[in-house]
């Protein structure tokens, strides 16, 4: 980071990027698109297996169903005791 960006003078940043970083970021995603053959990707990307397709399958399933306190043990990162407390469910 340049010294001017740490001093907060530097005035096209924007949240966690820059609009010059944006510019180049869709430019490299359009000249990808536009010359690159999207379908053969796609192919080569395909299961080897009966059995890899299945895991593929079974693991987006998961990741689909799944969201943040289905699982029990996420319970200690979404209900702190901190954020008890501000909701008033500390037991106090």
């Amino acid at each position: 980071m340049s010294e001017s960006n740490k001093q907060g003078t530097d005035a096209k940043l924007q949240g966690e990027g820059d609009y010059e970083a944006s510019r180049r970021y869709r430019d490299k995603v359009g000249n990808f698109v536009k010359h690159t053959d999207i379908d053969a990707l796609a192919s080569k990307a395909q299961p080897l297996s009966a059995k890899e397709a299945r895991e593929l399958a079974l693991a987006e399933e998961s990741a689909r169903t799944r969201s943040k306190g289905d699982d029990p043990a996420d319970l200690g990162i979404m209900y702190t005791r901190a954020n008890a407390k501000a909701d008033g469910k500390d037991g106090t």
